[in-house]
């Protein structure tokens, strides 16, 4: 079966999902993911790329993030596996490539699911077991009311959340805390497995006149059979 596009689209929030081999996950340590945070810094604006909220894991990445243009988002894993896996063969000797796969994406309806999406990024590392004053590699420590990170800027729904900074991190703060229940969880991953839009009728609808193509997966099994009753 031929390989589905990526759907992509300007202006547009995007779930990008980094899942990184074994080989290079076992070399993942700090100084690593510093490097990593570093090469993205660069790389965002490289190619006019608005990041909204990010996780840096030993397993995996994930971006929540605007492109300028459609081609934004691979230009910018191209770049920034690039770059890592030439210090990965220096630092390493790691030959071969960086990711499990192809990296996987997802366009996400801001309006309906900003939120949970950023609680779905910033707590990785929870879901990987590590407590919550220990995520220095992700835009929770900003949003929970840390050190300005210059690699964020705020989707301006975000800002919808509270009046004041204060406000709106001690909302975000609370969130955190909770997990997000299975079913946002699930509804995340299989949005970035198939590759497929997430939101509601009006948007898909409107995405998909936008970019000409089909954004949901066909029914399954073979196409039902008409009558010729119904024909004539």
């Amino acid at each position: 079966m031929a390989r589905q596009p990526r759907c992509a689209a300007a202006g547009q929030l995007h779930l990008l999902d980094l899942r990184w081999c074994a080989a290079v996950a076992s070399h993942l340590g700090a100084e690593e993911l510093g490097l990593q945070r570093h090469l993205l810094a660069a790389a965002l604006v490289r190619h006019g790329v608005i990041l909204h909220a990010y996780a840096l894991a030993r397993t995996r990445t994930l971006l929540l993030l605007t492109p300028r243009d459609a081609e934004g988002p691979a230009r910018l894993v191209q770049d920034l596996c690039r770059r890592l896996a030439a210090s990965m063969r220096r630092v390493h000797a790691h030959t071969g490539p960086l990711l499990a796969g192809r990296f996987r994406s997802a366009i996400v309806q801001a309006e309906a699911h900003l939120l949970d999406a950023m609680l779905f990024v910033e707590q990785l590392p929870a879901r990987e077991g590590e407590a919550l004053g220990e995520w220095a590699w992700t835009s929770a420590v900003m949003h929970c009311g840390g050190a300005r990170d210059e690699l964020v800027t705020d989707h301006p729904l975000y800002w919808q959340t509270g009046n004041t900074p204060f406000e709106r991190e001690h909302r975000h703060r609370a969130k955190l805390m909770e997990p997000l229940d299975q079913r946002s969880l699930q509804r995340f991953e299989s949005a970035l497995a198939g590759g497929w839009p997430l939101g509601d009728a009006v948007f898909l609808d409107a995405l998909a006149q936008q970019l000409h193509r089909r954004l949901a997966p066909r029914a399954a099994g073979r196409p039902r059979k008409v009558a010729v009753s119904e024909i004539i």
